[in-house]
């Protein structure tokens, strides 16, 4: 499924293990293959504090992101 990348801003990212982890804060594109790469999470509300999740930790993405880390 195709979704716009401004969809994706401020989603919820959870473990597979239920855990919060934050919500995306920016996302990273491969510019050679034109794919994703990476979302970066922002850990705290004010964004100080931010983990990027490669596109190969992510399981799902629907209303929330799920990540195996």
């Amino acid at each position: 499924m195709a979704r716009r990348v401004s969809e994706l801003y401020d989603l919820e990212v959870y473990t597979t293990d239920g855990k919060f982890i934050g919500t995306v804060d920016d996302i990273v594109f491969d510019d050679a293959g034109g794919r994703l790469a990476a979302i970066v999470v922002a850990l705290d509300e004010k964004g100080r504090e931010r983990r990027t999740i490669p596109y190969s930790a992510i399981r799902a993405c629907a209303d929330i992101i799920l990540v195996s880390v």
